[in-house]
């Protein structure tokens, strides 16, 4: 069937209870809040298991988007069966991942790599860009606030990701060999802490 000219193309679509998830060849809509690629500034992508006093209860699937102005989020859950609930629903669970892994792939195709590839060409460039609530210029990543904080790029070591927090790595000084530690934390639930491991890379690098 030969497309109209307007009609977009249809890449994806999720539901889960009442939210669905479309994305097309022109943008995404969560729950009639839609987005075009071009003006999405802020993405979420979280699969977490959750678990009570050690017990498995259940496993999200967020799906986050929003621009200047708005946000919209999408949840698919997976959770225990059996005649007790007992038993973890790993039929569920993995048709809900390879969906989720699907849509963000063509998000980060359409918007994510975009973003990414921004912030570090502002920053390179001698801007200051504001990301997961932290402040990124050419000295290095400050966290602003009561408990500030600031990892130079010489001295940022990578990340250490934790069921709660991104933690930001820094050697105490710029020598070789010295032992990196947690400087700076970041909610895990934070917009565009998706895409910040991989922009702090390209940044200290290029320092």
């Amino acid at each position: 069937m030969e497309r109209r000219p307007g009609m977009a193309r249809l890449l994806l679509e999720l539901e889960a209870r009442n939210a669905r998830l479309t994305l097309t060849d022109e943008g995404a809509d969560i729950g009639g809040t839609g987005f075009r690629w071009g003006g999405i500034t802020r993405l979420q992508y979280r699969a977490v298991d959750h678990h009570v006093n050690g017990a498995y209860l259940r496993t999200s699937f967020t799906i986050g988007l929003g621009d200047t102005w708005r946000t919209a989020t999408f949840m698919m859950f997976a959770g225990t069966t059996g005649p007790l609930k007992t038993r973890v629903d790993h039929a569920t669970r993995t048709a809900h991942h390879d969906r989720w892994t699907r849509a963000v792939e063509l998000i980060e195709h359409h918007a994510g790599t975009r973003l990414a590839t921004d912030a570090v060409a502002a920053v390179h460039g001698g801007g200051t860009v504001e990301m997961s609530g932290l402040r990124l210029d050419n000295a290095g990543i400050h966290k602003v606030g009561l408990f500030r904080r600031t990892i130079s790029w010489p001295q940022y070591a990578g990340v250490r990701r934790e069921p709660v927090y991104l933690h930001l790595l820094a050697t105490a000084t710029a020598t070789a060999g010295a032992k990196p530690k947690s400087r700076i934390q970041v909610p895990n639930g934070a917009w565009n802490v998706a895409i910040l491991p991989r922009v702090l890379q390209v940044l200290h690098t290029l320092a």
